[in-house]
């Protein structure tokens, strides 16, 4: 693994805003309920993927980018209240203000020795990640495939927006100060290594000297990780899970034998009637309880 190098540097740079004389009470609250909450969500997220503890990566990886872009649009003044949880429906909201601020396309890190990588393009990539770890599959529902490069996409993806969680078109010091003095947009257009100082969970960590917690969020993260930091080898490759549901009820139920699909049958009446399902999943069950009671009469009724 190379080492990756420094791929920003941080400058503090205090939101102003002329026509919001609330926003510094506002951004106080938006701090606090989103970004760090967020950060604490992709620490996580980074030890679980260390620790192979996949279904907690993408839990906390998507409920951290949800937060990040909720963040970012509360600061350019656009409400999140009527937003589902769905990334990409959130992204898109992002794209609209952000621009040619995000990446088009997530490349592999120069600095990054990775065996496969395959590019992707942001809404590709949360679409993916919301699918392995919506609310949905919490219990796994749906099962999760996991890529090696995907952690690394993640590290892109909070870099991106994260940088953003500020108002884009205010003045970045007051204009009686400085008459000419650029926009946060513009800074961070001519600058695309420069973000924000939050400190916040992110800088204490990274500023805080050795720890797990530390060393969680910055081995090989080519976004966050200072040029002095040691790196170590991580895990490489693939990881998968199939849906228990599949295994146990459906693919039983559409068994050509009677016995199987009287299993399978008895399985989904007892899920069915003892769990919270959501409706996809509870219809699709239902579907084929309906499916295999039509090719084999009678599995409904206990086995004479």
């Amino acid at each position: 693994m190379a080492t990756p190098t420094v791929l920003r540097r941080t400058t503090y740079l205090r939101p102003m805003s002329k026509s919001d004389p609330l926003l510094p009470y506002k951004g106080s609250i938006i701090k606090e309920m989103y970004l760090h909450t967020a950060d604490e969500n992709y620490v996580v997220a980074r030890w679980a993927h260390d620790n192979r503890l996949y279904t907690d990566f993408f839990w906390n990886s998507v409920h951290a980018l949800e937060k990040y872009m909720k963040a970012m649009l509360l600061f350019n003044g656009h409400p999140v209240k009527g937003h589902s949880h769905g990334l990409t429906g959130l992204y898109a909201e992002v794209v609209k203000v952000a621009g040619k601020l995000l990446p088009p396309l997530l490349t592999r890190p120069a600095n990054l020795n990775i065996h496969h990588w395959v590019d992707l393009k942001p809404e590709e990539f949360l679409e993916r990640l919301d699918g392995n770890g919506n609310a949905d599959n919490r219990y796994l529902t749906y099962g999760y495939a996991q890529h090696a490069w995907y952690v690394h996409m993640v590290d892109t993806m909070v870099w991106s927006i994260r940088r953003l969680a500020l108002p884009l078109d205010d003045s970045i010091v007051p204009r009686s100060q400085l008459a000419t003095a650029p926009t946060h947009r513009e800074v961070l257009e001519r600058q695309p290594t420069y973000s924000n100082h939050l400190s916040l969970p992110l800088e204490q960590i990274i500023g805080g000297g050795d720890g797990d917690a530390r060393r969680a969020l910055l081995n090989n993260n080519c976004a966050f990780a200072p040029d002095d930091f040691v790196h170590e080898p991580r895990a490489s490759g693939t990881a998968g899970r199939n849906p228990v549901l599949l295994r146990r009820i459906l693919h039983p139920l559409r068994s050509d034998q009677a016995d199987g699909a009287r299993h399978g049958y008895e399985l989904a009446s007892w899920l069915l009637s003892s769990t919270k399902q959501s409706k996809p999943v509870r219809e699709e069950i239902q579907d084929a309880m309906r499916d295999a009671l039509a090719k084999h009469p009678g599995i409904d009724k206990p086995k004479p």
